[in-house]
């Protein structure tokens, strides 16, 4: 951990928040099972997805070194370079309300000198330089490659490209069976706790989205007071996750690059048409805030694109561009549509619980079981005539949304080295 001590030292950083990490094959420490460690901090991509994905365009690419460094001034605590990067090198410091990581030690290079933690290792594991990096440089057990090419160069394991093995006759016997529960649990970047604003946020996009939509067509009523209400809760949900809340504005600065970026930009504009539409009845203006509407349920579905489910599924049922569909069939009346959107909702659902249960993966039977009923028992209401009818069985399914969209995020993950390292079998069948 020396060279974590050094890039610590150089760069003043907070105790809880290295910008390097010694990532463990062997978290157990137990001197029977395969140990080796590989360290690592931001290894400066050629196609840096932390800069490309940043909706504030707080990171910029050192012309002399390639380093790619971030601009504490300009992040707004967004947090999404963290999901983008797969080696979790952007870091989120609760203190200061930004993200920061590792910057090359571009002063040290600059003066003809050594990164920080390469002249920290004291066994010469690091060492830096130029060299042509290959596909081969990039294979080793843990290290995620995802085609972003990263410029370090792995040198391979004694054993190419396998786990090493390490033979102690008077180690203790450890249980097969056993072992995932001695593992120290990894910290997940996406939980229901952290992403319950979110979860608030994207089912107020589709429900605007809907009821905007069945506004245009004529199928009900929408007043400028209840849709500024309604909007402004929305914007104040979203800025809850963010740090930095005075710099909201450089959310849409990204356009280019950012699928967050394009969310809030089309949803801001979708809102600001929305609200002249309802000032002049002026139904083109009105066909124009759809046209940002269907493009913010896109967006918000594409933000994600960087979570591992633990299904490994494309499709998901809590998808914000399916509920949004399922809300304007609901508001606008078209039985037909609306059981097709709940048999695909349903199908996408059970099979994604099948699919857990094969793995061994645990979920909440009892709120997968309300779920399910929130799906189909609205098909009872329809039978009834009434807006008391029509309000229950959209309130039914309302709630049945809210608990697939939070499982949505209660079910996925970012890539990280240390996940992938845990993935890896400690003991060879």
């Amino acid at each position: 951990m020396a060279c974590v001590a050094g890039c610590s030292i150089e760069n003043g950083t907070d105790l809880e928040v290295n910008w390097r990490e010694v990532n463990c094959h062997n978290n157990l420490k137990h001197p029977s099972l395969p140990v080796f460690h590989f360290s690592l901090a931001c290894n400066h991509c050629e196609d840096a997805p932390c800069m490309k994905n940043c909706p504030a365009l707080a990171y910029t690419r050192d012309e002399k070194t390639g380093a790619i460094i971030h601009h504490a001034e300009a992040c707004i605590g967004c947090k999404y370079c963290t999901w983008a990067c797969p080696y979790d090198a952007p870091k989120f410091n609760e203190n200061t309300k930004i993200v920061e990581k590792c910057n090359f030690c571009v002063d040290r290079i600059s003066e003809g000198k050594r990164p920080a933690c390469v002249e920290a290792c004291p066994v010469g594991a690091l060492e830096f330089g130029q060299k042509e990096i290959t596909e081969e440089d990039l294979i080793t057990p843990g290290f995620v490659n995802i085609g972003i090419k990263p410029s370090i160069q792995l040198i391979p394991l004694r054993e190419e490209h396998t786990t090493p093995a390490i033979e102690n006759l008077d180690a203790v016997e450890i249980s097969i069976e056993k072992l995932e529960s001695y593992l120290p649990k990894a910290e997940s970047k996406v939980s229901l706790d952290k992403e319950w604003t979110l979860v608030l946020f994207t089912l107020a996009v589709a429900g605007l989205v809907s009821w905007q939509a069945s506004f245009l067509f004529g199928f009900l009523e929408m007043k400028l007071m209840p849709f500024a209400i309604v909007s402004v809760l929305a914007i104040a949900l979203t800025s809850l996750h963010i740090g930095k809340k005075l710099r909201m504005w450089r959310f849409i600065l990204n356009l280019k690059g950012s699928w967050l970026s394009r969310e809030i930009f089309s949803f801001s504009a979708f809102l600001g048409v929305t609200g002249l539409q309802i000032i002049t009845d002026n139904q083109m203006i009105g066909f124009v805030a759809m046209a940002f509407g269907i493009f913010s349920l896109i967006s918000v579905d594409r933000v994600y694109k960087f979570l591992k489910r633990k299904d490994g599924l494309v499709l998901h049922s809590g998808m914000v561009s399916l509920t949004g569909i399922l809300f304007f069939a609901c508001l606008a009346d078209f039985p037909i549509l609306i059981g097709l959107l709940i048999l695909l909702k349903g199908s996408l659902y059970i099979g994604r619980k099948i699919i857990f249960l094969k793995k061994g993966i645990g979920y909440f039977l009892l709120l997968s079981g309300i779920r399910i009923l929130c799906l189909f028992l609205p098909f009872f209401f329809y039978n009834l005539s009434g807006e008391l009818a029509a309000t229950i069985s959209f309130l039914i399914i309302f709630t049945g949304e809210i608990i697939d969209r939070a499982e949505f995020y209660s079910e996925s993950d970012v890539i990280t080295p240390e996940k992938e390292l845990n993935e890896l079998p400690l003991i060879k069948p």
